[in-house]
């Protein structure tokens, strides 16, 4: 072997050196902890029993940094969240297996915070709900999809809602997708409380419920579209009253001063 050709094959040797090595070096880099036993620098972890990435990221004394990217088995991309550094807000963004945004919002610490957005596989908006704490807090909006409005960018309010502590709490209303009132009534305490009025799609009344302590109480009335009565049931802390004992309640009540929907 010539001199020329020896320097040829030492120089490839000497490379596939380096590159192994740093190879080895680069892994070795990767899920490391400190001597307290803190993450620290480049991580990534894979699925159980499983060579594909279930996420990589970056930690600094055990604490998320910068963008950590998850990953669906199939090597899409399920969500993205961004950390602050300098606090515990973190910014998400959720992604279907067919890359099309789902879900955007805000995390502190691990919990849910402020306004977060979903969206429907066709890119319209689906609903926007608030949260504090982890739990619903605020206003809970559902819009109406392509079956109403074409356009994705379009927000058609189809429901919306209050919530406080996680429970719906207050008015709520709903819309045909012309505008029209489509039902309304409140909640307490998370459940429905007083008269809720379900409407025709001309805007008249249909059902006429009562709630009372998460139970039926008082008149149900339903209507037809000209707003003419078609029939009544009574009932007393969701029991049916019908026939002679509905009679003698009334009548009861009637002497007592006192109203039936009460």
């Amino acid at each position: 072997m010539n001199l020329q050709m020896y320097s040829f094959f030492k120089s490839i040797i000497f490379s596939g050196i380096l590159t192994i090595s740093f190879g080895f070096n680069s892994f070795a880099q990767i899920n490391q902890v400190d001597a307290q036993g803190k993450k620290q620098g480049d991580w990534v972890k894979t699925y159980d029993d499983s060579d594909d990435i279930r996420y990589k990221g970056q930690f600094k004394n055990d604490k998320p940094v910068g963008k950590f990217i998850f990953y669906y088995p199939t090597g899409q991309v399920r969500s993205i969240i961004s950390h602050d550094e300098n606090s515990n807000r973190s910014e998400a963004f959720y992604y279907e297996t067919t890359k099309e945004l789902i879900a955007h919002g805000i995390y502190k610490g691990e919990k849910k915070d402020s306004v977060w957005t979903h969206f429907l596989p066709t890119g319209h908006y689906s609903f926007t709900e608030t949260y504090k704490n982890g739990l619903l807090h605020g206003e809970r909006i559902t819009y109406y999809g392509r079956e109403a409005v074409e356009n994705p960018k379009i927000k058609l309010i189809l429901r919306k809602t209050n919530f406080e502590n996680g429970k719906p709490e207050g008015k709520f209303v709903e819309y045909f997708p012309d505008g029209i009132i489509k039902s309304e009534g409140q909640y307490l305490d998370g459940a429905l409380n007083g008269v809720i009025l379900k409407n025709h799609a001309n805007g008249k009344t249909m059902i006429e419920e009562r709630w009372k302590n998460k139970k039926k109480h008082g008149w149900w009335i339903t209507y037809d579209e000209s707003g003419k009565e078609l029939g009544r049931i009574y009932y007393r802390n969701g029991v049916q009253l019908e026939g002679d004992i509905l009679t003698k309640y009334l009548e009861k009540l009637q002497k007592e001063g006192v109203n039936p929907n009460n």
